[in-house]
């Protein structure tokens, strides 16, 4: 069995109310997908999971269970009696390699006035 790293971000409708966009990340985070990284919150449309693979399986199969799973979990908010549209989605699966959040440039601080 193989490990994979495949990372998600999706984009929803712009009317998509708040509440419906945070079931559907409950959903997701439900089946797997983590909404942090070390401790840091994932940019608010980004997930990521570690997956496994059977030898059989290519990196295609693990990039449509990915898209199912965001289907599923739109599917679910949707039954829930929530309106929610999926407009697209960016699945990258990895299989070597460093992942993580970048880190952010601080801010230059100014220099304290000449007297």
């Amino acid at each position: 069995m193989r490990s994979f790293i495949a990372t998600m971000v999706y984009e929803l409708h712009p009317d998509t109310p708040a509440d419906a966009r945070k079931l559907l990340r409950a959903h997701l985070v439900g089946r797997r997908w983590q909404d942090r990284h070390e401790g840091a919150a994932m940019p608010s449309t980004a997930v990521w999971i570690r997956r496994s693979a059977e030898d059989h399986e290519t990196t295609d199969d693990l990039h449509a269970a990915c898209a199912r799973d965001l289907d599923d979990a739109a599917a679910a908010v949707a039954r829930a009696g929530r309106p929610i549209q999926v407009m697209r989605a960016w699945i990258q699966v990895s299989g070597a390699g460093t992942y993580g959040l970048a880190p952010m440039a601080r801010p230059a601080r100014p220099a304290p006035p000449a007297d």
